[in-house]
């Protein structure tokens, strides 16, 4: 029998190794990561309360390219749902259950591997003088049996979580502090005061997709008839945007030519837009890329808590025909500011 004593001995300790790995490993996944961020709090709210805009600072979704990831029509504030697969990390689902603006945000995670059971995630944000200190949490629900702990710390689950959740608030932080300066993605929007300026213009409801057509026809008939007038140019062929209509896929628009003075002609609507607060973004590119602009200030309001004007103005810079390069094409995108209630 006694080869069997070293086998026994070596199993002997296999065990009460890992029974010591299971008494020091981790009950749970529960943990609290900060992160002090040089930006008001809206900022850092406005990542979190929409799920589309994780994709942009979540290290589990930029770690994994290929990770798929749906959402429900509501994609941010409570009931926003994301469902993701991943062959790396695994599938799952979250969604919003509590959304306190500026202040707090609670998650529900759903992960296959773990059997159905349920994780919550909790954003806590306090401001202080213009900046915001982050706090993310996880509670993932009942304490693990006790033999499966070691497993847990031989994998190492909790460490991971904490470096990702470190590396997700670092980019929180980047975001956010180039948006406080006014920095979006590709885009500075720059805040102006934009002077009077007055307008002939041919107004209609327009179907988005022919309003290059629209552009096509109506500049060259504005421009012709203020030949005739003798009526100088006081700038480029410009869109103004007045609403749109997402359903029938409409805009209330108008095709527009910048003029010095007014005067009447016939079949033309003369349109004074007076001096005011407004914001703008110089995009270069094809036309057909401009929403990137549109977004930029629109994300700018939105973290500032400010409301736009109609019309919203496009103002097409550069002359195609004169430039071919469609790099170079220069539109002045620039939204009015509402002015504050009282």
């Amino acid at each position: 029998m006694r080869f069997l004593k070293w086998p026994l001995l070596i199993l002997l300790a296999l065990i009460l190794i890992y029974a010591i790995l299971c008494a020091v490993g981790p009950k749970n996944l529960n943990l609290t990561r900060t992160q002090k961020v040089n930006a008001p709090a809206p900022f850092v709210f406005n990542q979190i309360n929409n799920l589309p805009a994780w994709e942009n600072w979540s290290s589990w979704n930029i770690n994994d390219p290929d990770m798929q990831i749906s959402y429900t029509k509501l994609e941010e504030g409570v009931g926003a749902k994301s469902t993701w697969t991943s062959e790396a990390q695994g599938n799952g689902t979250q969604e919003i259950i509590e959304s306190v603006k500026n202040e707090k945000l609670k998650t529900k995670l759903m992960f296959e591997e773990w059997g159905g059971s349920a994780a919550y995630g909790l954003f806590e944000l306090k401001e202080n003088k213009g900046k915001t200190e982050v706090s993310w949490s996880m509670d993932s629900g009942d304490d693990f049996p006790f033999l499966q702990r070691g497993l847990m710390l031989v994998l190492g689950m909790k460490g991971d979580i904490k470096k990702n959740y470190d590396a997700s608030l670092k980019n929180i932080k980047r975001i956010v502090e180039e948006r406080n300066s006014g920095k979006y993605g590709d885009y500075n929007v720059k805040e102006i005061t934009v002077p009077e300026k007055r307008y002939m213009i041919n107004r209609a409801e327009v179907n988005l997709k022919g309003i290059q057509q629209f552009y096509a026809t109506n500049f060259s008939s504005i421009a012709s008839k203020l030949g005739e007038s003798q009526l100088e140019m006081d700038g480029m062929p410009s869109g103004l945007f007045f609403k749109y209509n997402t359903k029938a896929g409409t805009a209330d628009m108008a095709a527009a030519i910048p003029v010095k003075e007014d005067t009447d002609i016939e079949d033309v609507e003369s349109f004074l837009i007076p001096e005011k607060s407004g914001l703008r973004v110089d995009y270069y590119g094809d036309y057909n890329g401009t929403t990137a602009a549109h977004e930029a200030i629109e994300a700018y309001m939105d973290d500032r808590g400010l409301l736009s004007d109609v019309p919203m103005v496009e103002e097409y810079v550069t002359d195609p025909g004169e430039e071919k390069d469609p790099t170079k094409w220069l539109t002045r995108v620039t939204y009015y500011l509402a002015a504050a209630s009282n």
